[in-house]
């Protein structure tokens, strides 16, 4: 089943001298349970998609229907409602808040303070922080605090997990990490992972590799061969 179809999407900003196309007239379709990556050098659009795609912005023109629903006439309460419900972010910045615990900057961030530690817990044990759970971030490596950020993102079961490049203030090795963290979740809950970078290395762990530029979709490679995921906890 498909979980987004977008059609003829164009975002532009400015107008006249100053106008910036920064999306061109894009239509694709994302299938439930895929892990897919949107490549594409700065200022490719890349970012604006994601945006558009996380209701956190509205195109100039065209569609976005998930599951039949067309996102772009949702006013915004409705927008933040759809986002609280369907959508787990993960940033490059890790927005820790420093004073709590990974736990509590878990179960702050996802409302679960008042409700069962379980769920934020269970998140925690799926990126491998289940005995750092009692740490500060200042206590945490780079690697251990986006693993927390993406603990922040998974504790509610999202249906769909958006990633802004939150390996680009990793090294290598730990980049490739967080990589295998999110694919593992990817394969254990089903859902939807769509991960947006300029690293070419970072997509061969897709299912499907989007590759824009000038806001414009230059090819869409389907079935590559992601990482082998392991087991989770889930």
């Amino acid at each position: 089943m498909t979980t987004f179809q977008i059609k003829n999407l164009s975002k532009i900003y400015g107008s006249d001298e100053s106008k910036v196309v920064a999306l061109d007239n894009v239509s694709l379709m994302i299938p439930k349970n895929r892990f897919l990556v949107i490549l594409g050098e700065s200022g490719s659009g890349k970012s604006t998609l994601l945006n558009m795609i996380g209701c956190m912005d509205k195109p100039t023109s065209g569609k976005i229907l998930f599951e039949g629903q067309d996102l772009t006439q949702l006013s915004k309460a409705q927008m933040t409602e759809f986002r609280k419900n369907k959508i787990g972010f993960v940033f490059q910045s890790y927005n820790l808040l420093p004073d709590l615990s990974a736990l509590e900057n878990v179960e702050f961030s996802t409302e679960l303070v008042s409700k069962s530690k379980n769920e934020a817990e269970q998140a925690l044990a799926a990126v491998g922080l289940k005995d750092r759970i009692t740490h500060f971030p200042g206590e945490l490596s780079g690697g251990e605090q986006q693993r927390v950020s993406i603990a922040r993102a998974i504790a509610k079961k999202p249906e769909i997990l958006l990633c802004d490049e939150p390996t680009g203030a990793l090294d290598f090795e730990t980049g490739i990490k967080i990589l295998e963290v999110l694919k593992e979740i990817q394969s254990a809950t089903e859902n939807t992972v769509i991960f947006i970078t300029h690293n070419k290395e970072i997509a061969k762990i897709a299912d499907t590799v989007i590759r824009l530029r000038s806001g414009k979709i230059l090819s869409i490679e389907e079935n590559l061969s992601p990482l082998a995921p392991t087991e989770v906890e889930w």
